[in-house]
């Protein structure tokens, strides 16, 4: 069963009451945070989180990973593990690749431009089970689009699959034209960050980039991009990492 809460959410609830789409005092609520903080953290970047219609929007199931991943650090530091990638979590220069890069879709159904994305990964072997990628890539936008406005959409597993990327890594792709792609604020999708990661705690630190650089209109800045080598510059220079510098 669905409602439409106040502010205009979709509420799906199946005997519970849980919103997939989240309210920023929502989320305060939920992580017993004040809404300053909530607030700041979002324009940061620090959780997954973007702007529809001027008011911040968060994905339940995103922040309950989010979450999680936090509270596994104590228990992998210990452990001594690393707990981003290197000595700190992964910068996109990193993990941006031109060889799965795929320029110039043409708006299509979810499914057809997710295959698109993931050709060049089984082209390049980096992915170790397509078919699997592939299902469990179409299983999440089953559950929640993974358009999260500002013409960008981020297709991800809802955990990363061990052996399943011989590294962590973001293939890009982009549609001119725009994709209809069922994004939260309505608008076409110019931009597609599919999510590689290993473990939680990359893949977490991955879409948070990701939501930053939508909010910067890194949409628009990629629709001319005529090369992956362009488009590559183009991120690195939204993200503040052309310099060397983050975001």
């Amino acid at each position: 069963m669905s409602v439409v809460c106040e502010g205009g959410c979709r509420r799906v609830s199946s005997g519970g009451d849980e919103s997939e789409v989240m309210t920023l005092g929502e989320v305060a609520e939920y992580l017993h945070l004040a809404e300053r903080t909530v607030l700041r953290m979002a324009q940061r970047g620090e959780i997954p989180a973007a702007k529809v219609a001027n008011q911040w929007r968060f994905m339940r199931s995103l922040v309950r990973d989010w979450l999680a991943a936090k509270m596994q650090v104590p228990v992998l530091e210990a452990a001594g593990r690393p707990v981003g990638w290197g000595d700190g979590p992964p910068a996109l220069s990193e993990v941006l690749r031109p060889e799965l890069m795929s320029l110039g879709l043409e708006p299509g159904p979810k499914p057809a431009i997710i295959r698109r994305l993931v050709a060049p990964l089984v082209e390049a072997g980096f992915v170790r089970y397509p078919s699997r990628l592939l299902a469990g890539l179409l299983e999440r936008e089953e559950m929640m689009t993974t358009g999260i406005g500002h013409g960008v959409a981020v297709p991800h597993l809802r955990r990363p699959v061990a052996g399943m990327f011989s590294a962590p890594a973001v293939a890009v792709g982009t549609c001119p034209e725009g994709a209809d792609f069922g994004a939260i604020d309505g608008q076409p999708v110019h931009a597609f960050f599919l999510i590689c990661a290993t473990r939680d705690e990359i893949h977490l630190e991955l879409m948070a980039k990701v939501c930053w650089l939508s909010r910067q209109g890194i949409a628009g800045k990629l629709k001319d991009a005529s090369s992956p080598r362009e488009a590559m510059a183009i991120i690195l220079r939204a993200a503040g990492e052309a310099d060397g510098e983050g975001p």
